[in-house]
């Protein structure tokens, strides 16, 4: 495996063109000589991914390959397993994420490895911008869910996704294991949790707008209803990571006004929908995602995502 640096990993769950598609993008990546690719498999049993790694290992991919198989279902499950594997590498120094149905521009890593240099960040994470399978639809600008972020080269004061990261070591052993915490397995927000918890460990983020990644979206993700589940999804998870945060009946009414407060507001603009027709979806999104923010709090779980994360459907998304 020679000594790396970086070690690039890749969650993979039942999509071995879109996984082809990665390597071959990563192939060309500016630096990649200098890193390793690390290929987690969440099926071990088709084993469709460590066979598309296998091929591209002993086609001459430019970078050592390692394969690594995850028999437990969920994406906290495969996230931890490759940072464990990570750490295992003594000279790695940082760990870059991207996820099996992205593809990053050809100046991805140097970018990230750049920023983190100029910053002295131990976590920097950069723009996703959505590619769809089919013509995107007219509304798609009009969501953050599909919508990257802009922000300003530097330090940032918070991230939230873990799809596009660039992790120093000494960050992933700024937290204690697991780094991703298995009660998301099933809801997302895993990637959430993880760095709210390096930004409570004094870990310091930013932004390195240039290292771009690509995410394909299909059909079945290309729907205004999949957008407002989404939401409602994200609501359930901000209230399962606050609540670890803020224990007890104080923390429990800190977060109960606050979500209240928050659904009101975002009632009282649902009516602006009738002539801001560009932020539509916006508005009733994030309307959405107050209601969910309560239903977590009453209770309520992410029942419908967790029923499809069961059969397996969902292991690779977080």
């Amino acid at each position: 495996m020679g000594r790396p640096s970086t070690v690039i990993a890749v969650p993979t769950f039942r999509r071995p063109e879109r996984l082809r598609h990665l390597l071959d993008t990563l192939a060309r990546l500016k630096g990649i000589e200098d890193a390793m690719l690390l290929v987690a498999d969440n099926d071990d049993v088709g084993r469709e991914g460590v066979a598309v790694a296998g091929a591209a290992a002993a086609n001459g991919f430019p970078a050592p390959i390692a394969i690594i198989t995850v028999p437990e279902p969920g994406l906290t499950h495969v996230r931890n397993a490759i940072v464990e594997q990570a750490l295992r590498y003594p000279t790695m120094r940082r760990l870059a994420m991207i996820d099996d149905d992205e593809w990053p521009g050809p100046e991805w890593l140097a970018q990230l490895i750049l920023v983190q240099r100029n910053t002295g960040a131990g976590v920097v994470a950069g723009p996703v911008e959505p590619r769809f399978v089919e013509d995107a639809p007219g509304w798609a600008m009009q969501t953050l869910v599909f919508r990257p972020e802009q922000r300003r080269e530097g330090l940032t004061d918070m991230l939230y996704a873990a799809n596009n990261l660039l992790v120093e070591r000494r960050a992933l052993e700024a937290i204690e294991r697991p780094w991703f915490d298995p009660a998301f397995n099933l809801s997302g927000g895993e990637d959430m949790d993880f760095l709210t918890r390096l930004r409570v460990a004094g870990v310091t983020f930013a932004w390195a707008p240039s290292a771009v990644v690509y995410e394909s979206v299909g059909p079945e993700r290309a729907r205004k209803s999949w957008v407002l589940r989404r939401m409602w999804r994200i609501g359930i998870t901000d209230i399962m990571a606050a609540r670890k945060r803020r224990t007890g009946a104080l923390g429990r009414l800190a977060l109960t006004a606050r979500s209240l407060a928050l659904l009101g507001l975002r009632t009282l603009l649902l009516p602006t929908m009738a002539w801001q027709v560009e932020r539509r979806l916006d508005i009733a999104g994030q309307w959405v995602k107050s209601a969910g923010r309560l239903y977590a709090l009453a209770g309520g779980s992410d029942a419908i995502y967790a029923a499809a994360a069961d059969d397996g459907t969902q292991r690779s998304r977080s």
